[in-house]
C-alpha cells in the first residue's frame, strides 16, 4: 500500500486489489446443493450427474463468453439448481462470492489485466462504477486490428485501426474499410490487409 496525498478511497482500494497467495483447493458453491465446486483460477466442476443424482468423480464444465449490455462482454456457466432450474452465472461473480467474501457495498469487481477469461483471484480487484467507466469505457469502444498475410499469417497486432493506421502511414479510414471488408481488392502493395482480430 502507497502512502501519498491520495483521498482515502483511493487507499482503500489498494488494500482490496492486495496479491493473495494461491490456494489451490475446491471450494463449494452456495445455493446449489453441493453440486458444484470452483477453484481458485475460477474453474468450475459439477458432481451433478442426472437429475439430483450425484456421481463419484466430480466433471469439469465449460464457461462461455456472451455479450452483456450493450459494450460489456463476460464469461459465464451454466448452473442448475436443486429444483431443477437452470441459471446462467457469471464466473467473475462466483469467485467475488466464494473466494473474495462477497460484494463490497458500492464497489464493482473487474479484470485488473483486462483479459475478461482470467478470473483468477489476483486478477480480480474493486473499485467504484464510476472509476471503472473512467479506466475501461475508452478501451471498450476499441477492437484490436490484425494485419496479414494472403495466406492468413498476422505479421503484426495493434490496439485499434487508428494505431495500425498511424503505424503503417496509411488514413483511418483506410484501414477500417479493410476491416469491414468494404474494398473488393484488400491487399495493399505490400501484400497484407487488415482485419478485426476478434
Amino acid at each position: 500500500m502507497r502512502y501519498r496525498d491520495r483521498k482515502t478511497e483511493d487507499l482503500v482500494l489498494d488494500q482490496l486489489d492486495a496479491p493473495v497467495l494461491p490456494c489451490y483447493e475446491w471450494r463449494k458453491i452456495p445455493g446449489y446443493g453441493g453440486a458444484y465446486e470452483i477453484d481458485w483460477e475460477g474453474n468450475v466442476r459439477t458432481w451433478r450427474w442426472r437429475g439430483t443424482r450425484f456421481s463419484k468423480e466430480p466433471r469439469p464444465m465449460s464457461s462461455y463468453m456472451r455479450k452483456q449490455g450493450r459494450m460489456g462482454r463476460a464469461r459465464f456457466v451454466k448452473l442448475t439448481d436443486e429444483n431443477g432450474k437452470a441459471h446462467e452465472v457469471k464466473v467473475l461473480a462466483l469467485m467475488v462470492l466464494v473466494w473474495l467474501g462477497g460484494p463490497r457495498p458500492g464497489m464493482v469487481p473487474y479484470h485488473k489485466n483486462g483479459d475478461l477469461d482470467d478470473n483468477s483471484v489476483n486478477n480480480i480487484g474493486f473499485t467504484t462504477r464510476k472509476r471503472l467507466g473512467q479506466k475501461t469505457g475508452a478501451a471498450s469502444r476499441r477492437k484490436p486490428v490484425a494485419k496479414v498475410t494472403p495466406g492468413g499469417e498476422v505479421v503484426a497486432l495493434y490496439p485499434s485501426a487508428r494505431e495500425a493506421a498511424r503505424a503503417n502511414h496509411m488514413s483511418y479510414q483506410t484501414v477500417l474499410d479493410r476491416c469491414n471488408g468494404k474494398v473488393k481488392k484488400p491487399f495493399a502493395l505490400d501484400g497484407t490487409t487488415y482485419i478485426f482480430d476478434t
